[in-house]
């Protein structure tokens, strides 16, 4: 049985480490890495150095065999649907204690026929899936509703489902009933209570370092309108809860400024040591994942794993000293 991750936006990370970037000026690195990445593939690979048996399914394009060749070479389970268009590199500057600029290229749009093939693809692989995890943005050319397609598929074949989406696609693939949503407290309150609350991380009631009793009600309302349980990251503060108007807040440990090298990949990382952990204890199914003991339980490996991807320069990687 295999963890399926879905990753629509695949690309090549480059990930370039500087002592300070001077702009206008010529700046040598002192290291670069390339590493197929995209929310999905970060998913896959943190499983696999957990232990856990998983599969990326995404497109391809003209350097399709690029992409290949760095997977083979670390061992990364990369299933790709053919495409046109040239996938896409993104950049990212590290500035050691200092900051990460990220450069994003545009994804290359996909043809009619890679639809229908990634589709046809899913299919064939949810007999043998232990989960299904659907991450991250999607292609130009796949349809509206197409993340929310692929839940319902795996809904209709027992498969549980676990999200990382916000706006319209999550709102959509709630249809599904997925075991577990993952995004952060800003990405939710953008997705369901844009209206009410303004200024995302950086101001307002969310950057509070405890949740207010306004937020927090509201965030528990909208928890009761949908079968599944929220899991709300808030960076390096606590963890929220929430599954049909309850809800728990779980405390993250400290992670000193100084260790941070880069966030990038960090939200894969807590969801595939969460989905790990869930596996590891027998939980991982769509009609026992609303106890909460549970998911703390899970939310403490996930926490981990964010927390040592983010000393690390590549996204979804864990530190060699990393010890499940």
């Amino acid at each position: 049985m295999t963890i399926v991750s879905v990753c629509l936006s695949p690309g090549f990370q480059r990930s370039v480490v500087v002592d300070s970037l001077a702009l206008g000026e010529v700046n040598r690195l002192k290291s670069v890495d390339v590493d197929v990445s995209g929310k999905g593939v970060n998913v896959t690979r943190v499983l696999q150095r957990l232990g856990v048996a998983s599969c990326c399914l995404s497109q391809g394009g003209s350097n399709a065999d690029e992409l290949v060749a760095l997977a083979r070479e670390e061992g990364l389970a990369l299933h790709l649907i053919p495409s046109s268009g040239r996938v896409r590199t993104c950049t990212s500057i590290i500035e050691i204690g200092h900051r990460v600029t990220e450069l994003v290229e545009p994804t290359p749009a996909v043809d009619a026929p890679c639809v229908d093939a990634m589709s046809e693809a899913l299919r064939a692989m949810l007999p043998s899936a232990t989960a299904l995890v659907i991450s991250g943005s999607m292609a130009p050319g796949f349809p509206a509703g197409y993340q929310a397609q692929l839940a319902a598929l795996a809904h209709t074949a027992g498969v549980p489902v676990f999200l990382d989406l916000q706006g319209a696609p999550l709102r959509e693939a709630l249809v599904a009933e997925p075991a577990v949503v993952k995004i952060n407290l800003s990405e939710f309150v953008a997705t369901f209570l844009a209206d009410r609350f303004q200024g995302g991380e950086q101001s307002g009631p969310l950057a509070e370092t405890e949740i207010s009793e306004v937020v927090m009600a509201a965030v528990a309302d909208v928890s009761r309108r949908y079968a599944t349980s929220f899991v709300l990251t808030r960076g390096a503060k606590s963890i929220l809860l929430l599954r049909s108007g309850e809800s728990r807040v779980v405390a993250v440990p400290e992670l000193a400024a100084q260790e941070i090298v880069s966030p990038i990949g960090s939200g894969d990382a807590f969801m595939a040591g969460m989905l790990a952990q869930l596996l590891k204890t027998g939980e991982l199914s769509n009609d026992r994942l609303c106890n909460f003991d549970m998911l703390e339980n899970a939310v403490g490996l996930a926490t981990a794993c964010a927390q040592s991807n983010a000393r690390t320069a590549r996204p979804g990687f864990l530190e060699d000293s990393f010890v499940v």
